[in-house]
């Protein structure tokens, strides 16, 4: 008997076929009034330009995506230069209009080590818009929380 067969799947090893990284500037956004957020601060980007993802550099991103590939979500705080403190991080992910392209085994999950702080797979294809929050600190003070809704498009 393999033993090995028996073992839990560890996602740390996955390298996704999309990453989608937030940018936040912190002091800003913390500024701005908590909850649903259509504002400047927020700079979203993936490595899919080429492909056809399109709005990269504000919050409405919309990112192309293939069935059966990694999708990756990361964020961090813009500040100077990381010596104020800040922290971003993502606290969900919701489908909130569309398909669900993540089905009922691929939705993102946080990941407790590696290069990415939530991961999923793309599994079915449609399109989607989503929301994701975050929740700021500026220099240790109490966090806010902030969300948008982006797009995700899923081909075969």
């Amino acid at each position: 008997m393999n033993n090995k067969t028996n073992l839990a799947f560890s996602a740390s090893s996955v390298i996704p076929a999309r990453v989608i990284n937030i940018a936040v500037d912190t002091v800003y956004l913390y500024s701005q009034t908590s909850g649903p957020y259509a504002g400047t601060g927020i700079y979203m980007m993936d490595n899919n330009a080429v492909g056809g993802s399109s709005g990269e550099g504000g919050l409405e991103l919309s990112s192309q995506v293939t069935a059966g590939f990694g999708i990756a979500f990361n964020v961090f705080p813009i500040d100077a230069a990381g010596q104020q403190g800040d922290t971003v991080q993502i606290v969900g992910l919701e489908i909130s209009n569309g398909t669900n392209i993540f089905g009922n085994w691929g939705w993102p999950s946080p990941q407790q080590t590696g290069s990415y702080q939530w991961l999923g797979t793309a599994m079915i294809q449609g399109q989607c818009t989503y929301q994701i929050k975050i929740g700021v600190s500026v220099g240790g003070a109490p966090t806010q929380y902030y969300w948008w809704d982006p797009f995700l498009t899923c081909t075969a």
